[in-house]
């Protein structure tokens, strides 16, 4: 399907807009320890209706920025569907130093370029939120939710690193969010035992800041304190996160 962005951009193409089969393609370049973590959505679309009229009723989309953030949209057409497959092409060599169709998603990539990922599936219903114990900005101890646009934020990182085998790569995110940078490690857990409870672990990059416990929420399970599973499982499960042990 389009890029979910595709509609707060342009909502007239995005409700008609498919996906041109082959033509899909996310993109990533993480590099923890220098702080960089960028993104390439680049997809071919077709416009079904306007194919009963014209031929130009394809376009390139192309969604890009730091990680953390929706980044900057651009999209090219209409156009004829052989062109938007050389743009798409030339867009994938200049960004990934390979020809289009040489690599397979989670293949290696050339030193300093962007690779292919697996395509992810993020649950946009699932709920993420933090938790706080030190009294922050006046807050009671508990759970407090993220809003809508950074709760699915989290939730991408979650499943692009689940649809990419939990790889490496993948386990260690450097996240943009307005004047701070984070590292974010979706594979660490920090609390519960059952297998849809995910806590990934937030640090700040380069600067000092309070490290929170996050908590993945589907359907109706309940959000509980770190400690409410049983002190000695947690407060390991914790330090394991907080990079402790």
């Amino acid at each position: 399907m389009a890029d979910r962005d595709l509609a707060g951009y342009d909502a007239e193409l995005a409700s008609r807009a498919r996906v041109i089969p082959g033509l899909d393609a996310r993109l990533a370049r993480i590099d923890a320890r220098a702080g960089t973590d960028s993104f390439h959505v680049l997809q071919g679309l077709k416009d079904p209706e306007a194919e009963r009229e014209v031929s130009k009723c394809c376009y390139l989309y192309q969604r890009f920025g730091s990680t953390g953030t929706r980044g900057a949209i651009e999209v090219e057409g209409p156009m004829e569907q052989p062109k938007v497959a050389r743009l798409f092409a030339e867009v994938f060599k200049t960004k990934t130093g390979s020809e289009f169709g040489s690599v397979q998603p989670g293949d290696r990539a050339n030193p300093g370029m962007y690779w292919l990922q697996q395509q992810a599936t993020p649950d946009l219903k699932a709920q993420w939120q933090y938790y706080v114990s030190d009294g922050v900005d006046g807050k009671r101890t508990g759970w407090y939710p993220y809003e809508g646009s950074a709760s699915d934020e989290v939730e991408e990182l979650y499943s692009q690193h689940v649809a990419n085998a939990r790889e490496s790569r993948t386990a260690t995110r450097v996240v943009s969010s307005g004047y701070f940078t984070y590292h974010v490690e979706p594979h660490r857990s920090a609390g519960g035992t059952r297998p849809d409870w995910r806590a990934p672990l937030w640090r700040p990059y380069a600067q000092t800041c309070s490290r929170r416990e996050r908590a993945r929420r589907q359907g109706s399970d309940r959000f509980r304190p770190p400690g409410a599973l049983g002190p000695s499982k947690v407060s390991r499960d914790a330090k394991l996160a907080l990079g402790i042990l």
